[in-house]
């Protein structure tokens, strides 16, 4: 019963969670549906354009965010305005491949598309290399989750398997310290 209710939920809600999770760039769940296409819960097409469309997006709104207020930023978040300073050389000597590779560099997703917009990269140069960008992040992770999801999804059931003996070890520790102490308050 609860499988086909988690069925119908990843059937009726599923794009929708991979569309929110692209803006976010959160890639555990884009692996995840990559391993539903494998299932044939969803379909590959479909998770591919919906996490590239939604990934372009987050990072375009992150970008004209950067230029159009980039003065109130900096002054708002004095905190980010150190990482953008520390960063700037870094960023304009590798523009391209820093627009390119940011998803992949974890503590850079939000800060990088501001600090393009912040230092002036032009609109269409940032939304060219934002797309190249959308599509190799989206095809890695997807295609990492459909390739491995076999082997992910043998792997959760024997992880399950061993977490739930583990368990029960732990609380067969439990049981028997608290016997333990009863029988020591009884009798000693």
């Amino acid at each position: 019963m609860l499988a086909i209710n988690i069925a119908k939920i990843i059937n009726k809600y599923g794009y929708f969670i991979i569309l929110l999770s692209s803006l976010v760039e959160w890639e555990t769940f884009i692996i995840i549906a990559g391993m539903l296409a494998h299932k044939k819960i969803l379909f590959l097409n479909k998770i591919i354009f919906i996490t590239i469309t939604g990934s372009i997006i987050s990072n375009q709104i992150l970008f004209y965010l950067g230029k159009k207020y980039s003065k109130n930023f900096l002054s708002f978040f004095k905190n980010y305005n150190l990482k953008i300073q520390k960063y700037r050389n870094l960023i304009l000597s590798y523009p391209y491949l820093f627009i390119i590779f940011t998803r992949f560099i974890y503590g850079f997703r939000l800060i990088s598309p501001i600090t393009m917009g912040i230092i002036n990269i032009s609109n269409i140069k940032f939304f060219l290399l934002n797309v190249i960008g959308a599509v190799i992040w989206t095809i890695f992770f997807t295609i990492t989750g459909y390739f491995f999801g076999e082997i992910i999804s043998t792997w959760i059931k024997d992880f399950t398997k061993i977490i739930k003996y583990i368990l029960y070890i732990i609380l067969l520790f439990i049981i028997l310290k608290i016997l333990f102490k009863i029988i020591k308050k009884l009798y000693f």
